[in-house]
């Protein structure tokens, strides 16, 4: 039994073939629950057609998000879903509920395929094996709660905060499995965006990022 948590701030370009991404798993024993933070657009009225859940709360804030879809889930087994970022693989939940690790990501793929995303691909892939995560935490409710769930002050690498966190009372682990996600970020930043994200991990930036919708 999983928790589906997904996250969205004005997502309507994306959260619709994330949401069908899920429904077409092999694995059926799932919940799926979006939490709009802040949303002025569709994104509400769109998950509402494939959500069991949809919450509303005010603030953009992804962690907050995050930490309120899972105080109403229901399973023992949580997965943070980017509502950019979907299954490509139809027993990709299956997989993921034989999982035993405390924590865990998973791989990730583009979702369109050229060249100047390689060097990024290869880094953030790698990134993974030292605690961080692209588009999917998955996790142990229990362990989530005990911790304090995601702080809602750490921006940018909250992901990788609740790893570290995780890891004094748990084990990490990286799925061998692939996620798409949207390169939105990239295709607008560049080069830029492997600079921003290697000077967050090695020099604990905490520069905010904009949205880019």
């Amino acid at each position: 039994m999983i928790s589906i948590i997904i996250p969205a701030y004005n997502e309507e370009k994306y959260i619709e073939k994330t949401l069908k991404s899920i429904k077409k798993q092999n694995f059926k024993h799932y919940e799926i629950i979006v939490v709009c933070n802040g949303c002025t657009d569709n994104t509400k009225d769109i998950a509402k057609k494939y959500a069991d859940k949809v919450l509303v709360i005010k603030e953009a804030n992804v962690m907050a998000a995050k930490n309120k879809g899972a105080s109403v889930s229901k399973y023992k087994k949580l997965i943070f879903l980017d509502a950019d970022t979907k299954f490509n693989d139809s027993n990709a939940l299956y997989k993921i509920s034989k999982d035993k690790w405390d924590i865990s990501t998973c791989f990730f793929l583009p979702n369109d395929f050229k060249l100047r995303y390689i060097p990024f691909f290869i880094i953030k892939n790698l990134s993974n094996f030292f605690g961080t995560a692209n588009g999917i935490i998955i996790c142990d409710k229990e362990k989530f709660h005990k911790i304090g769930g995601f702080n809602v002050k750490r921006y940018p690498l909250e992901n990788r905060d609740l790893i570290i966190r995780f890891k004094r009372i748990g084990n990490f682990h990286v799925v061998p499995l692939f996620v798409v996600t949207s390169m939105r970020r990239h295709d607008k930043w560049g080069l830029y965006s492997l600079w921003y994200w290697s000077k967050s991990l090695i020099f604990n930036n905490k520069e905010r990022y904009e949205a880019v919708r």
